[in-house]
């Protein structure tokens, strides 16, 4: 039993670890996830409440594999993993019987699976999980307990601060579609196949208080008005090397080819909502406009708002780039943040950035390197940031599982014997 113990901790510990670090350094995209299925109960709009809980969730889920690898408040833990586990496992079934949502997000962006794939996984991890729960007792704690609750506190600490960086800035790994080095004018280019859905742009106008759909082969007449743009799966399939990026002009004509048929660098502002972008971001968007501008470069924005928002924003804040109108989740797509930029060179992704991590100061030398260089540079960085932060967090564990190894001998109750930990 006590080997079995011993798997199962080391297998709830590492899926935990795993499945919350990858959320955790994207923030965003638990949010997204977590708006997902607030949609499905009515609840929608509080997006900076679903950053929160996303946040929130991926952070308790990494404690989890981390207290459970280490030891700490082993009983506490292990009922939490157990409950985590029961309660996805009920969920995804429900999941996949009515299929909501493509995609759980148990593993954010590192690894897709079906609704059906997760609830499977689930249930072959919940019997590990069931056994810790009931053996909690068995493990021999680690530390005095205000110790633990301490050492837990630390590393509480050490994870939301992790969340707080990679939402100001970018996740530290880009895993989307739209990642660095990506030809949006080739990958635009598709052909058809059996094994991927193909889906379908509709653009929603509004005329008398009602709203319209049209596709793009079938767009109204000036007297409907622009609202937004929706993606739907319509049946037929596409290859893998399909990905959405439909642009369009405050009339609602597509301007995706002549944006991508610009030659040398590009810069795009994105902003899912218009109203995300304050006073301090536009001052820093506008900036970056002039200073392009001064060179000969082209700079646009991206919103997922509406053409009204998009006015209001243009001229009630001063916002000084083009406004064109694309999917929100697109925008998400291209840049993970609230607002941000990317540079783009003969239509191929060089580098991103949220609107705080703008490099004015390093604009110059970024601009006068060789775009692919600097694409491959962007990418280095990112797989070395990732596995740093990784390795880092491991070492911390294995150096605090030493420290308490060495320095904290438990007392059995019943022999007064000492025994590690």
């Amino acid at each position: 039993m006590g080997l079995l113990r011993a798997i199962s901790r080391v297998i709830i510990g590492l899926l935990f670890l795993f499945s919350g670090y990858v959320k955790v350094i994207d923030p965003v995209g638990g949010g997204l996830m977590m708006e997902e299925y607030f949609k499905i109960v009515g609840i929608d709009g509080w997006h900076n409440l679903f950053i929160v809980a996303g946040a929130f969730l991926s952070i308790a889920e990494l404690l989890t594999g981390i207290a459970v690898l280490v030891g700490l408040k082993m009983k506490f833990f292990c009922r939490v993993a157990f409950v985590f586990l029961l309660f996805f496992t009920i969920l995804t079934l429900l999941l996949a019987i009515f299929d909501p949502v493509a995609d759980c997000g148990c593993f954010g962006e590192a690894i897709k699976l079906t609704n059906w794939e997760t609830f499977f996984k689930n249930l072959v991890l919940l019997p590990f999980a069931i056994l810790l729960n009931y053996q909690s007792n068995r493990f021999i704690p680690v530390a005095p307990s205000h110790w633990e609750w301490g050492f837990t506190a630390f590393f509480a600490l050490l994870l939301a601060l992790l969340s707080v960086y990679s939402y100001r800035n970018l996740p530290m790994v880009d895993l989307m579609e739209f990642r660095t080095g990506t030809n949006i004018r080739e990958r635009l280019s598709y052909s058809f196949d059996k094994d991927t859905p193909r889906f379908e742009t509709l653009l929603i106008y509004t005329k008398d208080g009602k709203e319209y759909q049209f596709s793009m082969d079938n767009l109204p007449d000036s007297s409907y008005t622009f609202k937004d743009s929706r993606t739907r799966e319509v049946g037929g399939r596409r290859s893998l090397s399909y990905i959405d990026f439909a642009v369009s002009d405050s009339a609602g004509d597509y301007i995706t080819d002549s944006l991508l048929s610009i030659s040398g660098p590009l810069f795009i502002a994105t902003t899912p909502y218009s109203d995300f972008l304050g006073k301090r971001r536009i001052a820093r968007l506008n900036s970056l406009y002039d200073t392009l501008l001064s060179k000969d470069i082209p700079m646009i924005l991206l919103s997922g708002s509406g053409h009204q928002e998009n006015i209001a924003l243009k001229s009630g804040f001063g916002l000084k780039p083009a406004i064109y109108h694309t999917d929100k989740k697109t925008i998400y797509t291209i840049n993970r943040s609230y607002g941000g930029v990317v540079y783009l060179y003969d239509a191929v992704v060089v580098s991103k950035w949220s609107t705080s991590g703008i490099p004015f100061r390093e604009l110059d030398g970024l601009l006068l390197e060789d775009p692919e260089l600097l694409a491959a540079k962007r990418r280095i960085r990112e797989h070395l940031a990732v596995e740093f932060t990784a390795f880092a967090l491991l070492v911390i564990i294995a150096a605090m599982r030493c420290f308490l190894r060495i320095f904290y001998k438990h007392k059995n109750d019943e022999t007064g014997k000492e025994q590690e930990p």
